[in-house]
């Protein structure tokens, strides 16, 4: 059985390794582990004038599924609330778009297999940017 702290290392592998696979398409990872009393983003990065809101999900095999389908919609409304807060604190107009975006990281194989779904939903925090 794996322990939480098994869990708790091999995300952060995934989320070091989404972290490298942003940097290399060009974004500027602005926050990684971004915490508030709503919850958790693994990482808030930035591309031209977009903000991206990004959930890595990385799994080490099939037995849990594919990772987009982790974000369910309790995920979806817990990222929507964090980055509502983020929102509030950064210069109304500074982005022109945000997006809500989900990374997964499939290591089952050896190498790390990168999706990233720069828009997995959308929701009236993505309008908030546009302001």
């Amino acid at each position: 059985m794996e322990t939480s702290r098994n869990r708790y290392e091999k995300g952060r592998f995934g989320e070091a390794a989404a972290r490298e696979y942003l940097i290399k398409q060009g974004f500027k990872v602005i926050e990684a582990g971004f915490r508030c009393r709503f919850g958790e983003i693994d990482l808030i990065a930035a591309k031209g004038t977009g903000l991206y809101f990004i959930e890595v999900k990385t799994r080490w095999g099939a037995e849990y599924g594919s990772p987009f389908d982790a974000v369910d919609l309790r995920k979806q409304r817990q990222i929507i609330r964090v980055a509502d807060l983020y929102l509030s604190r950064v210069p109304a107009g500074q982005y022109g778009s945000c997006h809500l975006s989900v990374i997964g990281v499939n290591m089952a194989g050896g190498g790390a297999k990168i999706e990233f779904m720069p828009d997995a939903f959308e929701t009236q925090a993505a309008a908030k940017c546009r302001a």
